[in-house]
């Protein structure tokens, strides 16, 4: 009796266990990629001067969007304000796994080692036009900011020292996960959660800084290519 008992519990470990696997094989994980290739701009990708152009040559690779005099504290290679895209929207529907960007740092007037990139999610509370009641979270990675400078000098163009960034997005947790911190919900959306960020992204920045942090003002030359997003979808 003791025997079957035993052999009916494995054969069940064994049924749950192939059922896992094969589960496992039933998701694909799906990238949507931007590349400015075709005189595109689908998110409206900025560094937020909308005196951006795109470049033909030396992305990473083909074209890429740069601006060459930036003035700013931190950077911010975003999706534009108001503007709905495969970027934005129904993350936990979709089931984002990560959102990622590949940037380039041709000069900068100033010291910015030791930086961090950020990604930060945002919430129009309803007022695309309005920027002031913008709520979200944002996560300071672990990645330090491109190399400055340019690798080698082509005329008439400059070859770019990319940096490739993936952050990962838990978009189905159900709290604010780990490393993420809170930005205007205290006071804006106090009744805010995670999930219901998830449900409504309406803004993507990648920042070159800490939010929370001081940094001086600099004069930037900035680039941007291939800004993605990844969702898990099932087969």
């Amino acid at each position: 009796m003791i025997n079957k008992f035993w052999n009916s519990i494995s054969k069940s470990v064994a049924v749950f266990c192939v059922i896992a696997y094969l589960a496992s094989f039933a998701q694909a994980q799906v990238t949507t990629t931007e590349t400015f290739e075709h005189g595109t701009n689908v998110g409206g990708w900025t560094w937020g001067t909308g005196t951006e152009f795109v470049v033909e040559a030396n992305g990473n690779p083909g074209h890429y969007l740069r601006e060459s005099h930036l003035v700013s504290f931190t950077p911010r290679a975003s999706t534009s304000f108001g503007v709905q895209s495969v970027f934005t929207g129904d993350y936990r529907g979709r089931n984002v796994a990560s959102v990622g960007i590949d940037m380039a740092i041709p000069s900068v007037s100033g010291n910015v080692s030791g930086r961090k990139i950020a990604l930060i999610l945002l919430n129009d509370n309803g007022t695309p036009d309005d920027l002031g009641d913008d709520w979200g979270a944002f996560t300071v990675t672990d990645h330090p900011l491109p190399p400055t400078g340019v690798a080698g000098i082509t005329e008439p163009t400059d070859i770019l020292q990319w940096a490739t960034y993936d952050i990962p997005v838990p978009s189905q947790s159900t709290s604010l996960p780990d490393g993420w911190s809170w930005i205007s919900r205290s006071y804006l959306r106090r009744s805010g959660s995670w999930a219901r960020l998830m449900r409504d992204v309406d803004h993507v920045g990648f920042i070159m800084g800490d939010p929370a942090s001081l940094y001086p003002l600099f004069n930037w030359d900035v680039a941007l290519d291939n800004p993605r997003i990844t969702t898990i979808e099932a087969q």
